[in-house]
């Protein structure tokens, strides 16, 4: 490798007179995350939790939600950007690497029929027509799969999984460059970290706290630095990161992952606990957080979520404590509990998560946990049937589309 590719990976992030703020929603397809937790194209988020508790999946159900909203066009606050995928892998296992890869290829072509009104399905050929909602009837073709996978082998040397992570971000940046927005997943920096380590001690540095070299902190923060939303002049493209940590037996105060906590703009916790309990996915409430998400979220999407994060923590806190809770309480916590909880790689759009928190708000299904489910289902299955409502009522302000939505549930439930 010549002295300038060297340097090219290693290159400082952007100057910050050539960055815009972050105002584009990332939609995950998780309902927990777009609703409590928004996440802004450019920001960093960390993904940190204990082995095998549904990390990557969270990357994976972003990837999927973004490819199904490149072919339908924008409502307010929601960007349509095609999004390119780069898993970094260090030290994975190739079991789980193509684990990984056929779970995206089983789910990256999907029915485009779910798109299209129910009248025109029998005409159309659904494999190669795609929704617009100025012209359902539209023929392009967005099932390209947009995805590159960089990893090595838990084999592989020290040195070459500490720089693959600088491949990729480089990777990321000519995307950029090239009005592509990046999602980027490493996975993970803790064993990152470990390799670097391992390389340290080799060259003879001093060994610092846990014999990490003193210069770790600084090795992930000029990483993720990189990352960001550039200014409309320059195309106006970005990078989100995903870090992942792994945690050892629920340890979120271990030194690489404060390192990251303290770097990132937020973080999503993975409880091992909720994950055990089929409260999938196990994404932690009470210890997650997004710093600059809501400034990206859609505006009807904060109106029916507002308070809802502190809700859900302080029911799923008091029943942990106490061990039981107020009739009306445990019905909330229920009724949450089955409208936050998805299956494994099954994305929910965005309209469906709004019309599920609306029926909560006005407590539509409280007295029967079978109907909620049943409705659930509904909503997710058929929830197309609604897209044109979502763009009606995208022009009203926030009260007027609320009182919309709120007598049109009024008919149809």
């Amino acid at each position: 490798m010549s002295i300038s590719n060297y340097l090219i990976l290693l290159k400082r992030g952007t100057r910050i007179a050539l960055r815009n703020k972050v105002n584009d929603s990332l939609i995950t397809g998780i309902r927990l995350v777009d609703s409590c937790l928004p996440i802004g194209r450019g920001q960093r988020q960390l993904i940190l939790g204990d082995k095998s508790t549904g990390k990557t999946s969270i990357f994976v159900f972003s990837l999927l939600t973004s490819w199904r909203y490149s072919i339908i066009s924008s409502f307010e606050g929601i960007s349509t950007k095609r999004l390119f995928g780069l898993y970094l892998g260090i030290n994975i296992n190739l079991s789980k690497l193509m684990k990984l890869l056929h779970s995206i290829i089983s789910y990256s072509t999907f029915s485009y029929s779910s798109f299209l009104p129910y009248w025109s399905r029998s005409s159309l050929d659904v494999s190669t027509t795609s929704f617009s909602p100025f012209n359902s009837l539209a023929v392009s073709n967005y099932s390209s799969v947009l995805f590159l996978v960089v990893s090595t082998h838990s084999s592989s040397s020290a040195l070459l999984s500490f720089m693959i992570v600088n491949l990729g971000m480089t990777i990321g940046e000519r995307l950029r460059d090239r009005s592509f927005d990046s999602l980027i997943c490493f996975d993970d920096l803790s064993k990152h970290a470990k390799c670097y380590r391992q390389v340290s001690l080799l060259l003879g540095r001093v060994p610092s706290r846990d014999a990490y070299s003193a210069d770790v902190f600084n090795i992930h923060s000029s990483l993720l630095e990189r990352s960001g939303r550039l200014r409309l002049n320059y195309f106006g493209s970005s990078i989100t990161a995903f870090p992942v940590i792994e945690t050892i037996n629920s340890d979120i105060t271990e030194y690489i992952a404060t390192n990251v906590i303290s770097i990132t703009d937020g973080q999503l916790y993975t409880n091992k606990r909720l994950f055990l309990d089929s409260l999938r996915p196990a994404i932690d409430s009470a210890l997650s957080v997004s710093r600059i998400g809501s400034n990206a979220q859609c505006r009807f999407v904060k109106v029916v979520s507002s308070g809802l994060k502190n809700e859900l923590t302080s029911l799923r806190i008091a029943f942990n404590s106490f061990g039981s809770l107020s009739s009306n309480a445990l019905l909330k916590l229920s009724s949450l509990n089955t409208i936050l909880s998805q299956p494994h790689l099954v994305p929910s759009f965005i309209e469906s998560t709004i019309l599920l928190l609306l029926c909560y708000r006005l407590n539509y299904f409280f007295s029967d946990s079978a109907s909620l489910v049943s409705f659930i289902h509904f909503i997710t299955s058929y929830n197309t049937i609604f897209i044109y409502l979502i763009f009606l009522i995208s022009s009203y302000y926030s009260n007027q589309a609320y009182s919309l939505l709120s007598s049109y549930l009024s008919i149809i439930l």
